[in-house]
């Protein structure tokens, strides 16, 4: 019998600031991760307004684990999914950058 599972994902490093809902939820655009300018920027505006705000890192990207080139665009969009599942409470708005937009 062959196993027809999808392989686990990598873990994921993340950031999340508490404050009030939807959790805003940036997704980073190809070959870039959580400390980028427009990541941090976001994540300074939903801190002056009381938003909750997570930014993360891809598997294979930044400070999560496994190679870059072993990642897919499927992989990633199930990142993104496992990081909704099991970090945002309620709803969230998705914020895209190039990959990212696509992704949401």
């Amino acid at each position: 019998m062959t196993d027809t599972s999808p392989p686990a994902r990598p873990a994921l490093a993340y950031h999340l600031t508490e404050g009030t809902g939807p959790t805003v939820v940036f997704l980073p655009g190809y070959g870039s991760d959580m400390e980028g300018t427009k990541a941090l920027a976001l994540e300074a505006w939903a801190k002056r307004t009381g938003h909750a705000y997570l930014r993360f890192d891809y598997g294979g990207c930044g400070r999560s684990a496994e190679a870059f080139e072993e990642q897919t665009l499927a992989g990633w969009r199930d990142d993104v999914l496992a990081m909704l599942d099991q970090l945002v409470e309620g709803p969230a708005v998705l914020v895209g950058s190039s990959m990212g937009g696509w992704l949401m």
